[in-house]
């Protein structure tokens, strides 16, 4: 079960901010130095917060709180994503060096009735409590303090949220996992001065998060002629020519551009997973990667491969061949993304995407809420 326990956020004081663009630009590597400024003051009651990223086109909605780590280390929180030492160890030095957690951890669950009723009531019913604009966003934030309210959100999570699901944020989930490890052999979880055994997570419900496709660029074609490409990859798809862009519009088709060229890609039915295939052997990225990427152009580690470069969906189709045409790539993918669903399905078979599989939404920044972990305010 979800249990989600209210904080004592440390917040900036906006009113000491110029540029918000310029302040929470630079806030992953000036924390400690704003902090210590004063920039950065923790609130002495705690509370929970409900957080809205306003888009143009569309809203998010979730609830800001901290889970016990313990959470994540029995697998009641999920992943889908090994994490690699070397980020861990860099995360590591920079959470020992700001003593905090200043981005949270994404997470979603299947949305529950109640939770959002309850959300959208305090959120029709009282005023944010503070918001930060931005050109393209506004980032607003209704503070929930009072005990009642919290006790009710908080069982809530309990009755309902049974396991949840790490959207963005798998190396922050690990790091705070390692930090809990190493404070637990000096005994300093069960002061009240600290709070290693907390991580600042972002519960956004299903409806709440959209999942776009993370589309590629290679290099070049390895020794390959153009015509030798397609008569491989022909092996696999079944390729049509295009007056225009094509973005796809169902599972195993892609978009493909190549010498001015846009192509749709369909697998053929002999590649099509059959039942009770392991979920992410079903997903596109999975098939570029097995028979075009490593197959036919013979990229030994696409997750290290330099000559991949990624762009992300929303940007569209047509950027992706902005970018081949200016001489960044000899040739792009356009996928279809990956479905929730089966982001959900791959973390219960305890799988893992394939590297860049998804380009998540909402985005949270740095700084606007942080969790410190011993510089805590008594009661």
């Amino acid at each position: 079960m979800a249990k989600i326990s209210p904080f004592r956020a440390a917040l900036p004081d906006l009113s000491d901010i110029i540029s918000f663009d310029d302040f929470f630009g630079s806030a992953k590597r000036k924390f400690s130095m704003y902090l210590s400024d004063g920039i950065y003051c923790q609130n002495k009651k705690k509370a929970l917060y409900i957080y809205r990223i306003k888009r143009p086109h569309r809203s998010h909605t979730g609830l800001l709180a901290c889970t016990n780590v313990l959470d994540y280390i029995n697998g009641e929180i999920k992943k889908h994503e090994n994490t690699l030492a070397a980020k861990e160890a860099k995360m590591m030095r920079l959470l020992e060096e700001r003593q905090a957690l200043i981005k949270p951890i994404l997470l979603t669950y299947p949305n529950v009735l109640e939770i959002d009723a309850l959300i959208n009531r305090l959120t029709t019913s009282t005023p944010p409590s503070f918001h930060i604009p931005f050109q393209d966003e506004e980032h607003i934030f209704w503070r929930i303090d009072d005990p009642t309210r919290i006790e009710v959100l908080t069982k809530a999570f309990d009755r309902h949220v049974k396991e949840s699901y790490i959207c963005d944020g798998h190396h922050r989930a690990k790091t705070s996992e390692l930090l809990y490890k190493r404070y637990l052999k000096t005994n300093e979880l069960t002061t009240t001065k600290t709070q290693f055994n907390f991580m600042l997570v972002a519960y956004f419900p299903a409806s709440e998060v959209e999942i776009h496709n993370y589309n590629r660029i290679i290099a070049d074609l390895g020794a390959l002629s153009e015509k030798g490409f397609l008569e491989q990859l022909g092996t696999y798809y079944n390729i049509k020519p295009l007056e225009k862009n094509y973005t796809p519009i169902s599972k195993h088709e892609m978009g493909m551009y190549l010498a001015d060229q846009w192509y749709k890609l369909s697998l053929k039915k002999t590649y099509c997973p059959l039942p009770n295939t392991p979920t992410k052997e079903t997903l596109d990225v999975y098939f570029l990667n097995k028979f075009v990427l490593e197959g036919i152009l013979q990229i030994e580690d696409v997750r290290t491969e330099p000559d991949i470069k990624y762009v992300e969906g929303p940007k569209g189709a047509f950027s992706l061949e902005r970018k081949v045409r200016e001489g960044k790539g000899k040739i792009g993918f356009n996928l279809y993304p990956v479905a929730l669903e089966d982001l959900i399905k791959i973390s219960d078979e305890q799988d893992t995407l394939p590297p860049k599989s998804t380009w998540i939404e909402p985005r949270m920044r740095n700084g606007f809420i942080a969790h410190l972990y011993k510089k805590v305010v008594e009661e």
